[in-house]
């Protein structure tokens, strides 16, 4: 099966009306996407956001690939705790789609000043993330 079919196979799905949407897919990936009007992720959301990989993920340790969108920005807070253990309980590896250079940038100045432990990447399409995620699912 191409990445591109296992990509299409749903198994579960989470919605959070006003803040995002889950789907775990039948490779083991979770996909995050951001309610379009959310513009400021606070620790409460990404509270929530971890407790629903928990349960989608059945509280094991899942590739998770993030859909971002312009003009989405986190509480200095919100930095500090995704940067926290709590924070990563139940992320293997993060995939984040990001759109530009500039984002791009900024997203590698934060992994690096705030030590996230589990591994992170940028990505400018969809595939390629979930291939490198599939890649380190195998590894573990």
């Amino acid at each position: 099966m191409t990445t591109q079919e296992q990509i299409s196979i749903v198994k579960e799905e989470i919605i959070v009306p006003a803040l995002f949407v889950l789907k775990l897919y039948n490779n083991g990936i979770v996909e995050v996407t951001w309610d379009k009007k959310l513009e400021v992720i606070d620790v409460s959301i990404l509270k929530k956001l971890t407790e629903s990989i928990a349960t989608i993920g059945k509280r094991k340790r899942m590739p998770v690939y993030v859909q971002t969108h312009a003009f989405m920005d986190m509480t200095q807070d919100a930095k500090e705790y995704a940067g926290t253990l709590a924070a990563q309980e139940f992320t293997l590896a993060n995939a984040i789609l990001i759109d530009n250079l500039a984002k791009k940038i900024l997203y590698n100045f934060f992994i690096k000043f705030y030590g996230l432990s589990s591994p992170h990447k940028a990505f400018s399409n969809r595939e390629s993330a979930f291939e490198w995620l599939l890649s380190l699912k195998t590894k573990e």
